[in-house]
């Protein structure tokens, strides 16, 4: 009896391991992801009462745009966004900090230079090869290998290698699993939007994921042109949600 009670205590410590050790793989090569954009406000088709419209200022206080609240709620939750007007240029704006009144502030960014907008340290957002992720475990220009994303089409056109750079930073984005990635005009919505498509929209889904090597990180960064962008012709699309609609510009990134 003494001898099949060992054999079973031996059998649970043995299968304890084994699960043990599993969760650590797990944690160490599965990412769960979220996905954020950058939306297009339409501030010429006020879609709410004028009680609910509130201004978009840069940190000296300087009303940049007026909007409905819920666009510029999701202008702070996504980080940044374009403003258009019809018969006038495409602005676009990051988020800055909080002012002394505690209300968001915002700054205007360089078209030609930072189409998307900024991620942390003045580095640009790169659509579809871009991702926030906690900056206590990685650094920024970091770069990470995702399988599931080798050979997928994008809405720009290109095919994803499966490398990704972090270029930036989410204040609900924390432990060495958690990354957020940026699609560009498209939320995770969007029936064009291949990382929603491939399950990139549920944090609840896990992927692999691995860090490059150092060889693999250096010819990433220099064929996405980071910190900038490499060469490209952005196109602004009608848009993939209600503010988007008939928005359309091209923008020349040199």
């Amino acid at each position: 009896m003494k001898t099949i009670r060992s054999a079973l205590t031996l059998i649970f410590f043995a299968l304890q391991l084994v699960s043990c050790a599993a969760s650590k793989a797990s944690d160490a090569g599965m990412l769960n992801p979220t996905i954020y954009y950058k939306p297009t406000i339409r501030t010429d088709q006020v879609r709410c009462e004028s009680s609910e419209m509130t201004e978009m200022k840069s940190p000296q206080d300087k009303v940049l745009a007026t909007m409905c609240l819920k666009d510029f709620n999701n202008c702070v939750m996504q980080g940044s966004c374009f403003v258009a007007v019809s018969g006038e240029r495409l602005r676009s704006f990051n988020y800055y900090a909080r002012g002394a009144d505690t209300i968001p502030r915002f700054v205007e960014v360089d078209l030609k230079r930072c189409p998307y907008g900024y991620g942390v340290r003045n580095t640009c957002l790169d659509p579809y090869f871009t991702v926030a992720a906690d900056l206590k475990i990685y650094k920024v220009g970091d770069v990470i290998f995702v399988p599931r994303l080798v050979g997928a089409a994008m809405p720009d056109g290109e095919t994803h290698d499966g490398f990704l750079i972090i270029r930036d930073a989410g204040g609900g984005i924390s432990g060495a699993n958690r990354f957020d990635f940026f699609t560009g005009f498209y939320n995770h919505l969007a029936r064009e939007n291949t990382m929603a498509q491939l399950g990139f929209g549920d944090k609840t889904n896990a992927f692999e994921f691995r860090l490059a090597t150092e060889d693999e990180a250096v010819l990433v960064r220099e064929r996405r042109g980071y910190p900038g962008l490499k060469k490209v012709i952005i196109v602004s699309p009608g848009g993939p949600t209600s503010e988007a609609d008939d928005v359309k510009g091209s923008i020349s990134v040199n």
